[in-house]
């Protein structure tokens, strides 16, 4: 909130009258009724609607044309994933601006989504992604396994492993220092696994100080979506003590609400395949997707498909 100062409010007798009434900010001024203004700061009716217009004026924030933003986005509204079921289920692939995101158990699979679908977008777009790494645990050999299944030479690997700008962080300071690093990319594809690796460290304390970094993130992860980056993030998910059958995303309430679209993750084991490990993904929170809608996906030598 804006607080009231000499510019907004001409007069310096004025604005003491007004903080001596508890009137503080411009939200406060704005939501005071005319007609008890005028006693409080000696003006005439048409004199405070017209400071009232002026505050609304300097104060909103700035209108945006609605064609010009449009053709200001990218051409690209989608960015498939390759995996085609996963596709359909996001209505087409990833929505640009969006933040998406991974959350199942330990052990579920979210890595191996996250590195095939990042493999399938560098090889359908040429497109360079930043891979955030927070458990230190990025696999190159996994990488190159998968990419050698799909009959890749050396040389295509090794070009597909120059696109891929892996970012390996040890605490939730180094992450807010990388996204601030980031702002400066033209429409980056950004992979974080996985959140609350940085974040779970601080839980326990009297004082939750990891909330505020965690608010922090929060803020640059949706000015890099106004830049028209795509953001991938992975989560726990711990059990619901309300619902002992049930998971629920880890990092606390705060974090829950930022998602555009959350799917959660379970494994099951193909019952007329028993070597081959099953990823059941089904949609938990969406802006532009009916929830509880879902897919199976395989886990197998090719990555996820």
């Amino acid at each position: 909130m804006i607080r009231l100062n000499v510019p907004l409010v001409p007069d310096e007798n004025v604005l003491n009258n007004l903080f001596g009434k508890n009137i503080c900010t411009v939200n406060d001024f704005l939501q005071k009724k005319t007609s008890n203004l005028q006693s409080v700061c000696n003006l005439q009716c048409k004199e405070i609607t017209k400071l009232k217009d002026c505050m609304t004026v300097k104060c909103s924030s700035p209108l945006i044309n609605g064609y010009k933003l449009y053709l200001s986005k990218t051409l690209s509204t989608f960015i498939k994933t390759g995996i085609l079921k996963l596709d359909n289920l996001l209505d087409g692939g990833l929505f640009v601006g969006n933040i998406y995101e991974f959350c199942g158990p330990s052990a579920s699979g979210k890595t191996q989504l996250c590195i095939s679908i990042l493999l399938n977008i560098i090889i359908t777009t040429k497109k360079e992604i930043v891979y955030i790494d927070t458990k230190n645990k990025f696999s190159v050999y996994r990488i190159k396994e998968i990419l050698k299944n799909k009959n890749m030479t050396n040389n295509e690997i090794k070009d597909i492993l120059k696109k891929i700008h892996v970012y390996s962080v040890i605490d939730i300071y180094n992450l807010i220092t990388c996204l601030h690093g980031l702002k400066e990319k033209l429409e980056p594809i950004i992979i974080i696994d996985s959140l609350p690796a940085p974040y779970l460290s601080f839980l326990g304390f009297y004082k939750n100080d990891g909330l505020c970094y965690i608010n922090h993130i929060s803020s640059v992860l949706k000015y890099l979506c106004n830049k028209n980056s795509s953001i991938l993030v992975t989560n726990l998910a711990v059990k619901n003590c309300d619902f002992a059958n049930e998971f629920k995303p880890a990092i606390g309430k705060y974090w829950f609400h930022i998602p555009n679209t959350r799917l959660m993750i379970t494994t099951t084991i193909n019952q007329q395949q028993q070597q081959q490990q099953q990823m059941s993904i089904n949609i938990a929170k969406s802006v532009y997707i009916p929830i509880d809608e879902k897919c199976i996906l395989s886990i197998n030598d090719y990555g996820v498909s």
